[in-house]
């Protein structure tokens, strides 16, 4: 082998190795922004289970569909109840104003 054969084969290693540096920089980079990026939304991932934990705690607290026609139910019948007691007590205070009248001129 002549010594010219040897700096062309040098030179093809040399550009080759130099390739080889520039690509594995190239992937090297892209794979650190890419587990920078995973980072980044598995954090928001763990910060939206936490919020949803929190949303379900919050919600197993709520009363059902059937709790919450039962307290519609009871308020109508409570609000039946004080109409009845309204209606009864109108002559209850009809009597005590026409009582507050007669004490009033008696008074006099």
């Amino acid at each position: 082998m002549s010594m010219d054969t040897v700096k062309d084969w040098l030179g093809v290693f040399n550009t080759l190795l130099a390739l080889g540096a520039i690509f594995y920089a190239w992937v090297s980079r892209e794979g650190r922004e890419a587990h920078a990026e995973v980072k980044i939304q598995r954090e928001k991932i763990e910060k939206l289970e936490d919020r949803v934990a929190k949303l379900e705690g919050e919600i197993a607290h709520l009363p059902d569909k059937d709790t919450a026609h039962r307290m519609e139910m009871a308020i109508a019948r409570l609000e039946g109840r004080l109409e009845t007691m309204d209606e009864r007590l109108k002559p209850v205070a009809s009597m005590a104003a026409r009582m507050q009248d007669y004490m009033l001129e008696n008074a006099k």
